[in-house]
């Protein structure tokens, strides 16, 4: 089985390493050249997710894996509606575990993802527990500086900046996750939570571990 990973850029590396731990098996990520998606509108998110996953199906994906926060925030109920016979996977950010185990929460997000209904559900019933961070810009410094550590580093300080009061802090987008080991060299003991774990759980229930794991790269302009 082939599975399909899409991204709006870097992000989702994240997430397709942790499904090649977990489940192994044949893997194509596709990034968007056009990408990062935090600060775009619903329009543009939406027709570059459903051309990404197009050229997904084109690879022979059997299976495809939205390893962005803000797609499948906007996009994922319009692929289902359009292709209810085809299994599509979206990531959302982990606030229940985090919930479970923290007093008050930050939770850091695209402003294109915050806004949509499906997050705000999300948290409704918790939400004096919850610190929201959006950042239009923050996903794009860190696809712009990737190579870059010391920039990083700084970016996290930043993030890290608003996370006062909260022994929890919740990366919402996957963008996000690169900052992690910055963001625990600044606080050890702040509990750090992303959704790629929940997204192999859920890949491995459907296919089990297929052995092997391998991927090629592709991309849409």
């Amino acid at each position: 089985m082939i599975v399909g990973v899409m991204d709006s850029g870097k992000g989702g590396l994240t997430t397709l390493s942790r499904l090649m731990q977990v489940c192994g098996g044949e893997y194509v990520f596709v990034r968007d050249k056009l990408g990062p998606y935090g600060d775009k509108d619903d329009g543009f998110v939406l027709s570059r997710t459903l051309k990404a996953c197009a050229l997904l199906k084109d690879c022979g994906a059997e299976i495809i894996v939205l390893a962005c926060n803000t797609a499948t925030n906007v996009a994922i109920h319009k692929l289902r509606e359009n292709d209810r016979c085809f299994n599509y996977i979206g990531i959302e950010p982990a606030v229940k575990p985090a919930l479970g185990s923290c007093n008050r929460v930050a939770v850091a997000l695209t402003p294109t993802a915050a806004r949509q209904e499906k997050f705000k559900r999300l948290i409704c019933q918790r939400r004096d527990k919850v610190k929201l961070i959006t950042n239009g810009s923050l996903a794009g410094q860190i696809e712009k500086f990737y190579f870059d550590k010391e920039a990083l580093r700084e970016l996290a300080v930043s993030l890290y900046a608003e996370c006062d009061g909260c022994d929890g802090l919740v990366l919402g987008c996957t963008h996000y996750i690169f900052l992690r080991e910055y963001l625990l060299e600044l606080d050890p003991r702040l509990k750090i939570f992303d959704g790629n774990d929940g997204v192999a759980r859920r890949l491995l229930r459907f296919t089990g571990h297929m052995g092997v794991a391998s991927v090629r790269f592709e991309q849409i302009d």
